[in-house]
């Protein structure tokens, strides 16, 4: 399993605050099956704005406390940007992407995307960059119009759904637009967005709701061999689910779900 979205870097933004507390949770993640983690701590002009050599210097602390505690994990360098004006240049001096990847995380307003999201985003496409959307089913518009994230996905921008809102721990909307972008392909990776408060086993238990409602294959996907793709800098699929509608007989329709 290799989890996309994470908040273990101590002191950088509002994820954990004591490298103890990060060594302690990531033991929790390998000793659940996560062999890779990308440490994407915010970076948000005026708010968690910081050097690439402040972040790598954070980074490689962990990097050592984790090895000399003996975990096995791979730790990736990784961001979660903030989507504003001009943030491609940013993106652009500081190589905030994830890994060596071309794919980047990005966020936005969360009470509902701004009329200049795509305005913004375009630049980061036109650049050469994969925008991932982080948490998308816990945006406004999204849980008014969950089919937006399938305009996204044709807009090429990825779609990342936290492990704790199929499990109601934003509320019931928030799952409930979540299983409507598992359920139809629209969600591309599922990530803990941990930032070292709770339980890590919310992605575990996620991952087994999603084998007990669709198959492993599907959670297998989300959670191990599309984020191996980004790790690798390879394609991930913008569709992986089609829908078949015999042209014969009014039966039901089924999905097929790729790369099985």
């Amino acid at each position: 399993m290799i989890d996309i979205h994470s908040h273990l870097i101590p002191n950088i933004d509002d994820g954990s605050q004591d490298i103890s507390h990060s060594i302690a949770q990531l033991k929790l993640m390998e000793a659940g099956g996560v062999n890779g983690l990308f440490l994407t701590s915010h970076y948000f002009r005026g708010h968690y704005h910081y050097s690439r050599e402040e972040y790598d210097k954070r980074k490689n602390t962990l990097v050592e406390a984790a090895k000399a505690a003996g975990i096995g994990i791979k730790l990736h360098s990784g961001f979660e940007i903030f989507v504003q004006p001009g943030i491609v240049e940013d993106i652009k001096e500081k190589n905030l992407t994830m890994g060596d990847s071309k794919y980047i995380l990005v966020e936005s307003e969360l009470n509902g995307l701004p009329s200049d999201f795509y305005a913004n985003v375009f630049p980061l496409l036109r650049a050469g960059y994969r925008p991932i959307l982080a948490h998308a089913e816990r945006y406004v518009s999204m849980m008014k119009k969950p089919n937006r994230a399938r305009e996204m996905n044709d807009k090429n921008i990825y779609v990342q759904t936290n492990a704790g809102s199929l499990l109601g721990l934003y509320g019931e909307k928030v799952r409930q637009t979540a299983w409507i972008m598992i359920e139809n392909g629209w969600s591309h990776f599922l990530a803990s967005d941990d930032h070292v408060r709770g339980d890590y086993q919310v992605m575990f238990d996620a991952h087994q709701l999603i084998c007990e409602r669709i198959d492993k294959h599907t959670a297998d996907l989300l959670c191990h061999d599309f984020p191996g793709m980004i790790a690798n800098g390879e394609n991930v699929p913008y569709t992986y689910v089609h829908v078949h509608r015999p042209r014969k007989h009014h039966r039901r329709s089924f999905f097929r779900r790729l790369f099985g």
